[in-house]
């Protein structure tokens, strides 16, 4: 059976200061059913609406781990920090291998090396010969943070950043339709239906008396 939406939809704005992005303010109802909600609220209108286009970012699997347990290159800054003598660079793929089975991760043993490198890169570590050391007491997990910004508002304000997570394979795009509601000039607050209105429901049934 069909559920109108349009009362939800004039509750939402009769709450808000400004426009309402579908999206947001309704994100489990489907693309369709809103814009017909919307269809009957601007055949009145009781609204104005018009579609934006945006790009979301997914986190990979791999991505859902950094974001919860840190990234690649923190935890080897890690282990060569508590290394008081240094850590051997021949030990390190051991090393990371046995961290990666006890937090059950699912991401190969040649992250070690991805890890290596992003924390040469940052300046957390240096090569002393054979040996790993850490140049600092403390760092901050900037790809973490980076993440778990992406998981939570599904974008990130610097471009540069998602280019190179992109690259790492990290975050994939998404196009997401959404519809910017406004009030119109015979707003409501309530949707008072008249004979003439048919909803989805009444018309299947309709469809199905003539089959």
């Amino acid at each position: 059976m069909s559920v109108d939406h349009t009362q939800p939809i004039l509750d939402a704005l009769s709450q808000s200061d400004g426009p309402v992005l579908t999206a947001e303010a309704f994100p489990s109802i489907e693309f369709k059913d809103i814009k017909s909600a919307l269809d009957r609220l601007g055949s009145r209108e009781m609204v104005t609406y018009k579609t934006i286009e945006r790009e979301e970012y997914d986190l990979s699997e791999e991505a859902q781990g950094i974001a919860k347990e840190g990234s690649h290159e923190a935890k080897v800054f890690e282990e060569v920090r508590k290394a008081v003598d240094g850590l051997n660079i021949a030990d390190l793929p051991a090393i990371y291998d046995t961290m990666l089975t006890a937090s059950k991760s699912k991401v190969g043993k040649d992250t070690a090396k991805v890890g290596q490198a992003k924390a040469f890169a940052a300046k957390w570590i240096k090569k002393d010969g054979s040996v790993l050391r850490a140049t600092a007491e403390s760092i901050t997990d900037t790809t973490q943070n980076q993440l778990k910004a992406i998981q939570e508002t599904r974008t990130y304000a610097d471009p540069k950043v998602l280019v190179e997570l992109k690259k790492r394979k990290l975050i994939s795009p998404k196009k997401v339709f959404t519809f910017e509601v406004s009030k119109g000039p015979n707003y409501s607050r309530e949707f008072v239906k008249e004979e003439t209105d048919l909803t989805a429901d009444m018309l299947a049934r309709s469809v199905c008396l003539f089959v």
